[in-house]
């Protein structure tokens, strides 16, 4: 241990230390204060933007640059960092830590690829519909058919039916659509990573959301503006529901309490044609690259940051459910919004497809979507086969 309380680390994350403002920024410049004193170990942090963690990272390793001791990561991107070579094996490393067993599977599905561990992962959290309680005395509609018929309903009453972000981000595919599509039977990526979106399962799930754009039941905003746009749809009560995320309670000001108070409700995916409804799970957490200076460092970063108390508060400040069931003991998560995000990730939370092209894959199927949505000239079929043969062609041939 003795080597772990001396030196410095290197830490890569998304969040601006001096915004006072976010929870999340405050509670990890606190947490590395601590560290700090408790370890004698100096943090050198640096921000990075979310969507620039990991292309950074890759080209760090790849090209011999600096890297990190600790980056954080999204499940998602876990396939194409270990393509690159940038992720290193975590299983020695931790061998000792007795914490680790106490990782859920959501953990596990996340970052143990082929029995090596590969990241930590803090907190799981996934796609979610709220919807106002009043408009929908019955419960949200449960199937893509039974949703169409209450959208024209909501419309009679100047309502659009729901709000989420379509737009030409990779995000857009993650949470909005691929659950419809693995509801329906369809799939993005085949076990290789490669796109086999051009099916009629997932033409059948863009033909539905034409219906829902043309016919007046999702706002413009929502295909041609960002994740705000969507979210000021709902806020300006102009919606009966909206698309989002457990993580939707950062933006959306009043969340979790008006969820709390019985007058916003949750929900999960949709059933297509009879098949399981499903959301969008996705975990967060750290991982030590190839090339990492101090690993031993690293690793004490790790055991303090999974310390049960810890990971509570910044699993509720992330409005998401930790990794261990110490935390989840030691945390504020038995009111009523908790109880129902944790339900819905637990019986419809799933992992998406992964591919080593995932993100620019993901935004030129995502960007093929938005043209579909906006130009209902053109053929489902032929415009996601175009799109696919795109990236088949750049990344695989």
């Amino acid at each position: 241990m003795a080597e772990e309380e001396s030196g410095e680390i290197v830490i890569w994350s998304r969040y601006d230390l001096s915004d006072t403002e976010n929870s999340n920024s405050v509670a990890l410049n606190e947490r590395i204060k601590v560290f700090e004193a408790e370890t004698g170990i100096t943090v050198v942090y640096e921000q990075i933007a979310w969507d620039q963690l990991s292309p950074k990272l890759a080209l760090a390793v790849q090209s011999g640059g600096n890297v990190p001791d600790v980056v954080e990561i999204g499940s998602q991107h876990v396939p194409a960092l270990m393509d690159a070579g940038a992720l290193m094996g975590l299983n020695d490393l931790l061998a000792d830590e007795a914490w680790v067993g106490e990782l859920t599977e959501g953990d596990n599905l996340a970052c143990v690829i082929d029995g090596e561990r590969r990241c930590v992962a803090h907190n799981v959290r996934g796609g979610m519909t709220y919807y106002r309680m009043d408009q929908f005395p019955d419960g949200f509609p449960a199937t893509q058919d039974a949703a169409l018929e209450m959208a024209a309903q909501k419309k009679e009453a100047d309502l659009y039916f729901n709000t989420f972000y379509a737009g030409r981000s990779y995000a857009a595919i993650e949470i909005a659509w691929w659950p419809h599509i693995h509801s329906n039977g369809g799939n993005i990526f085949d076990a290789e990573g490669k796109p086999v979106w051009s099916t009629p399962e997932v033409v059948e799930v863009v033909e539905w959301s034409r219906k829902l754009y043309t016919q007046g039941y999702l706002p413009e905003v929502a295909v041609t503006g960002d994740f705000a746009d969507a979210e000021s749809v709902w806020l300006d009560d102009a919606s009966a529901a909206f698309g989002g995320g457990s993580w939707s309670a950062i933006f959306v000001p009043g969340l979790q309490d008006a969820v709390d108070a019985g007058k916003v409700g949750v929900t999960g995916g949709l059933s297509f044609n009879g098949g399981d409804p499903y959301v969008f799970l996705v975990s967060e957490g750290w991982a030590v690259p190839n090339g990492a200076n101090n690993p031993t460092g690293a690793r004490a970063w790790l055991r303090g940051y999974m310390e049960p108390s810890f990971l509570a508060s910044w699993a509720e400040a992330q409005y998401g459910i930790p990794t261990t069931s110490a935390a989840y003991e030691a945390g504020q998560f038995d009111s009523a919004f908790y109880s129902q995000v944790d339900e819905i990730l637990g019986t419809q939370g799933l992992y998406m497809q992964q591919s080593p092209y995932y993100v620019e894959s993901l935004d030129s199927l995502a960007i093929a979507w938005q043209e579909l949505l906006l130009d209902p000239e053109l053929d489902a079929a032929a415009h996601l086969q175009e799109a696919q043969d795109e990236v088949l062609a750049r990344y695989w041939e």
